[in-house]
């Protein structure tokens, strides 16, 4: 059968078949019925705005919108022959991207550290990507497991391992979260939602850049990303190290030369940074900081440009990472966004 005939053909077959119905044995009459239920396929289908051969696999199997092939952030080529309906998210910020596209219905499992939006909070949990409960992933009957990790990594072998359609976000930059967002919006055919989401991001990123082009002359703040009493910090390869950059800000990890690593506080004190950024809210860390030997010594301890900021909105490559910029850039430059609270 030749699923690309269109509406107008369909109908003129049916009606001839229609005009010599009486002279046609049985056998015929069941392919004439065959016929016009081929066309109430096809009127149903262009109700609907689509297409019969966008509804039809080669199989014939009815399957929704046509095939869609993706290749995810760890290199991975992914088919989905239909919209997902049940998907399980691996990771806070892939939770974040697929509520704000509106597929919260859709979603059945989360980690237990995905706390926004409130409504997360509701729908099952299913470890997080370093302990994942695969006995209730594999319960929920997801038709596709949003993870994070690279195409090596522990999680992702292990859901392709229980035969699990699996999409990778790894997103390093600020950038790459906009083309996430695009990409999830591809696979869960949400594209204009996704192309809506992905556009209002980057226009708020690029507001935060024109404000800042008024002291772009000027010497960027230095600034030390405090991620505990160890004096952990980001490096030059790390999604945060960007929100630095396009808030405004040089961020003294990048000496470090990876992603992640430990600066000595000998270090710290001779890299004397402007402003000092710790993305934790318990209070106990800067009091545990202020114990440190020459931590008063400090440029931003003593000009009082040590701030705390909200982890969950500054560590997570999601839809909230214009707000990351924005309140990052607020710090480093109070008197263009009128910020710098504690």
């Amino acid at each position: 059968m030749d699923v690309t005939l269109d509406l107008a053909s369909l109908h003129a077959r049916a009606a001839r078949r229609a005009v010599s119905a009486g002279k046609k044995t049985v056998g015929r009459n069941s392919r004439r019925l065959s016929s016009l239920r081929l066309v109430r396929l096809v009127i149903a289908l262009s109700l609907a705005g689509l297409s019969l051969a966008g509804a039809l696999t080669t199989g014939g199997c009815l399957l929704g919108p046509r095939a869609v092939t993706v290749t995810d952030d760890a290199g991975r080529v992914l088919t989905l022959d239909r919209a997902p309906e049940r998907i399980v998210s691996m990771a806070p910020s892939n939770t974040e991207i697929l509520f704000a596209l509106g597929l919260g219905d859709r979603v059945v499992g989360v980690t237990t550290y995905c706390n926004y939006p409130p409504e997360a909070a509701a729908v099952e949990k299913v470890g997080d990507a370093y302990s994942p409960d695969y006995e209730k992933i594999v319960s929920l009957r997801p038709d596709l497991v949003v993870a994070v990790g690279t195409a090596d990594s522990d999680l992702v072998k292990g859901l392709e391992g229980y035969g699990l359609k699996v999409l990778v976000l790894q997103a390093a930059t600020v950038d790459q979260v906009a083309s996430d967002i695009l990409l999830v919006g591809k696979v869960c055919r949400a594209d204009k939602a996704a192309e809506k989401l992905a556009a209002k991001l980057q226009q708020r990123l690029a507001a935060v850049k024109e404000r800042l082009a008024a002291v772009s002359a000027a010497p960027r703040p230095t600034v030390f990303w405090c991620l505990d009493r160890g004096l952990w910090t980001v490096g030059p390869k790390s999604f945060v190290s960007d929100i630095i950059k396009l808030a405004g800000g040089q961020n003294i990890g990048d000496s470090l030369g990876m992603a992640y690593g430990q600066f000595s506080l000998e270090t710290l004190l001779q890299t004397d940074p402007d402003v000092i950024i710790i993305p934790v809210l318990d209070q106990s860390v800067p009091a545990e900081l202020a114990k440190l030997p020459g931590w008063s010594t400090l440029k931003a301890v003593r000009e009082g440009r040590v701030y705390q900021i909200d982890p969950d909105i500054v560590s997570r490559p999601g839809p909230r990472v214009a707000d990351a910029v924005e309140q990052v850039a607020a710090l480093l430059h109070p008197d263009v966004f009128g910020g710098g609270s504690k």
